[in-house]
């Protein structure tokens, strides 16, 4: 029973459209992602970019969740403003230096209301 309930949960998550996903090399190349984070760049080409380009920046940025969780081998997580939301990102090193960056966007006005998604 639990090995169905993780592949169900498993599945839930990554296909959610809260849950921007990407999986990132030890060079910040985004080597896959899932549908909510392709989603912000309709028709574009995202695997072999850099991460910070598909975050809308030039360069890495300042305390990159990323670059510690691929320094430090442990999982990081913390609050990031990007202008008109903040994220929550959670990054998990995977192995094979390899990590999992899992953002999901919090409106700056965030008022406890719900919000409902299929």
């Amino acid at each position: 029973m639990e090995d169905k309930i993780m592949q169900l949960l498993s599945n839930k998550i990554v296909s959610s459209p809260l849950f921007k996903i990407m999986v990132v090399d030890k060079d910040m190349n985004l080597i896959w992602c899932n549908k909510a984070h392709a989603d912000m760049f309709p028709g574009e080409e995202l695997v072999g970019r850099k991460c910070y380009e598909t975050l809308g920046d030039t360069k890495v940025h300042k305390g990159c969740p990323t670059c510690v969780a691929l320094g430090t081998g442990k999982q990081v997580r913390g609050l990031y403003d990007f202008g008109e939301t903040n994220s929550q990102i959670v990054t998990i090193p995977l192995g094979e230096g390899l990590v999992a960056k899992i953002m999901m966007d919090v409106p700056k006005n965030a008022d406890g209301r719900l919000e409902l998604f299929e």
